[in-house]
């Protein structure tokens, strides 16, 4: 009789140990699997962020049409509008949208745009701009001549910076007249720039899988252009001004509607890039660009290690030594959310328990002993700047800002004097993930 009991117990064990095993495993593949099923074409996925003003809108799609030979898809995000936008969007022919019920700020919505895309190459472009003859085919050029370029965008009537230039025409007519005599591709007209407005922003896809996606917590817009940038000169690529191609720009129409609202939403995004970054120029001033091999970097080489992530769905992760590891029995955890493509980034480990990251972080963070051999170890010199060890270099955070993101500010560093920083090389400086606010992204 107890034998029939045991193998009764065993064979229920079984089953309910393969289905839990089944089901996770279902999940991780299925997830791991819609990533790797997606067939990109050879062509440039034009993305539209619009919001409200469906006249620009219209003669922004007009112009494409007419003046883009290249392979493309365009893809129109509407932020909310209530001027007709949805439902001409709706009787569009040739054109991905997405219409979506409240107004996710330019950021956002650039994000879903770059989620639906299937191009190899990626163009983020205003709803009130005007192509021209050869617009993109001299982007393309501009972007494909060196893998050095990150981000190459063209010059403008409208815009901050040196994307400007002075023009005289005066009506649409003259200004394709204009265009057609400027735009020549030529690779002598190409300059690197510190700064690229996002009203025309051209990108490989390869690119945006090392970078990631715009951070969200920029309000309706403003700045998250020039945050997205000097992330790409993070990873050791340049901004590229196209000199050669012109387009034209109205200018600001979408942030010009908000009226008494704009200097409150731009203070409190130049508030946000401060917190987030303290001093950009001078942190790209540091030694560590200059040690290292950036072809092959990535928005991850730029996290802390030992720290708890969580992307899109529910499932946390452990990362270590540039691999995520499953958190069984992680419910409730404080976890970092980040993007999907940022996730991916980090190779996938074996699940381990809750018990064993808790384990590892003590023996991280919380050792008495003086070792800094330990990886993940956080150290601090007498001018407050706290690193982290990674492998073998020591990764600079950017601020407290930084330490408290990453839930790393309740931990003591080690103390040590600053001349016993110098046999260590320095690393990437770690910064804040972007803010995502999509389930999905």
């Amino acid at each position: 009789m107890n034998r029939v009991h045991d193998n009764q117990g065993y064979k229920d064990g079984y089953l309910k140990g393969f289905d839990t095993g089944y089901a996770d495993g279902y999940r991780r593949g299925k997830t791991e699997g819609a990533i790797r099923s997606t067939t990109y074409f050879e062509g440039t996925s034009i993305i539209i962020p619009t919001y409200n003003q469906l006249h620009y809108l219209k003669e922004c799609i007009e112009s494409i049409l007419r003046y883009t030979n290249e392979p493309y898809e365009l893809i129109i995000i509407d932020n909310a509008s209530v001027d007709g936008t949805a439902e001409y969007l709706k009787s569009a022919q040739g054109v991905r949208f997405r219409i979506n019920e409240e107004n996710l700020g330019f950021a956002g919505a650039v994000n879903q745009g770059l989620m639906m895309a299937k191009g190899t190459t990626l163009m983020i472009l205003n709803n009130d701009s005007v192509v021209t003859t050869n617009w993109l085919s001299n982007l393309l050029a501009c972007l494909h001549s060196n893998s050095q370029f990150g981000i190459v965008g063209p010059v403008t009537n409208y815009i901050s910076g040196d994307q400007l230039i002075d023009v005289s025409y005066t009506n649409t007519e003259e200004m394709q007249q204009f265009s057609q005599l400027y735009n020549k591709s030529d690779a002598r007209r190409w300059s690197v720039t510190n700064r690229l407005t996002g009203f025309c922003m051209l990108l490989r896809r390869k690119d945006f899988i090392r970078l990631g996606y715009f951070d969200e917590g920029f309000e309706i817009g403003n700045c998250e252009d020039d945050d997205y940038g000097l992330r790409v000169r993070l990873l050791g690529m340049q901004l590229i001004i196209a000199n050669d191609t012109f387009i034209h720009h109205y200018g600001s129409v979408s942030m010009k509607s908000l009226n008494s609202r704009f200097d409150q939403v731009y203070a409190n995004n130049l508030n946000f890039y401060s917190n987030k970054w303290s001093d950009p120029h001078g942190m790209l001033l540091l030694d560590w660009q200059r040690n290292m091999d950036n072809s092959n970097l990535q928005t991850i080489d730029s996290y802390p290690t030992c720290v708890i992530v969580q992307g899109a769905g529910s499932r946390t992760y452990w990362i270590e030594k540039g691999s995520r590891y499953p958190i069984d029995g992680a419910s409730g955890i404080q976890a970092v959310r980040v993007s999907q493509v940022d996730l991916r980034n980090w190779h996938l480990g074996e699940t381990i328990s809750m018990e064993e990251v808790n384990r590892r972080k003590k023996a991280v963070y919380d050792s008495v002993h003086d070792d800094w051999d330990i990886e993940g170890r956080l150290v601090k010199v007498r001018d407050g700047s706290v690193f982290q060890r990674k492998g073998n270099k020591l990764h600079r955070f950017l601020n407290r800002h930084t330490l408290v993101i990453w839930y790393l500010d309740s931990y003591q560093p080690l103390s040590v004097n600053p001349h016993e920083l110098r046999d260590y090389e320095e690393g990437a400086p770690v910064i804040p993930p972007p803010v995502i606010k999509a389930d999905n992204i």
